[in-house]
């Protein structure tokens, strides 16, 4: 839509997609290692409570966007069919596959005896595990994306469980950064598809996902403009909210400011950043004066508490 910026584009998706969802990934494992791990003993009884809302939500956005995406086909970047709606118990359609990939990555680190085994062999083989995740092409369940990412969500949960850290550690970041972005310049070429450049360097895309997150993660934690900004923890607090509903926005408001004159594509990424962002947090903020919140965000609880009079 804007052929005149692409270099522009380009950049931001290539650097985006070097490193974002892995950097998720480690927060998720971060945050269920803190919600549901004490003493490294798993509470499985709401671990499967937690993943059974995040079934729920999964198919209670996943079918409307669907369809949706169904309807208005020809504006969206990847078609999909209704036999794609009906198979999204087994093959999830963009962006729902992280909440599918989340809830087996969760049943995985139920289990006790995972905690118990040393995070030296427990690296190595889930950094194995991402570089096989690079060599086949699984189209259902996710296998590819949950090999590559568990490490990742492993790293994460390492940061809570102990204080012997991966993240964190000053010298580890400085190190991987500066791999990172060698690695990063010498792959980066002219074809301007990040994901296809690193599905052939294995390990590098491993190496340059973990320098940058650990860059990002290490500045949210100790430069106080960051981890003192009000503005970005309420965001945090609505992340789930803009997860699931944003991409709708995204994708209408891209073909609409055009249409309505706005051309210059810096100020239709900010305003289709800001407004794709506000809405859904607008949204959650009346669901919860309306007392209905839980009903789309975690609605197994929620029924529940209805049940019982809560």
């Amino acid at each position: 839509m804007y052929p005149e910026s692409s270099t522009f584009i380009y950049s931001v998706y290539n650097i985006m997609y070097a490193f974002h969802m892995p950097l998720f990934m480690m927060i998720s494992g971060f945050v269920f290692c803190t919600a549901y791990v004490r003493d490294g003993i798993p509470n499985t009884k709401r671990i499967y409570r937690q993943i059974l809302n995040l079934v729920a939500i999964y198919f209670i956005f996943s079918i409307p966007f669907g369809l949706f995406k169904v309807a208005v086909g020809k504006y969206t970047n990847k078609p999909v069919a209704l036999m794609d709606v009906a198979m999204i118990w087994a093959k999830p359609i963009a962006p729902y596959w992280y909440l599918y990939a989340l809830v087996l990555l969760y049943m995985i680190f139920s289990f006790e005896r995972l905690y118990k085994v040393n995070r030296y062999i427990m690296i190595p083989l889930l950094t194995a595990a991402a570089i096989i995740s690079q060599l086949f092409d699984f189209p259902y369940f996710e296998i590819n994306k949950l090999l590559y990412l568990a490490l990742f969500f492993y790293i994460g949960l390492l940061h809570s469980l102990s204080d012997d850290r991966i993240i964190g550690n000053k010298e580890l970041t400085v190190v991987m950064l500066c791999a990172s972005i060698a690695l990063s310049a010498v792959l980066w070429n002219k074809e301007n598809d990040i994901e296809k450049i690193l599905s052939k360097n294995f390990a590098a895309s491993i190496v340059i996902a973990l320098g940058i997150s650990l860059a990002i993660w290490y500045l949210f934690e100790n430069v106080k403009f960051l981890s003192n900004s009000r503005f970005l923890q309420t965001v945090g607090r609505y992340s789930l909210e803009i997860y699931v509903i944003h991409c709708v926005f995204t994708a209408g408001f891209r073909v609409v400011f055009p249409k309505l004159g706005i051309e210059n594509v810096y100020l239709s990424f900010l305003l289709n950043t800001i407004i794709s962002t506000a809405i859904p947090i607008g949204f959650s903020f009346v669901c919860k004066k309306l007392n209905i919140h839980g009903l789309f965000f975690k609605p197994v609880t929620y029924i529940k508490d209805l049940k019982s009079g809560d």
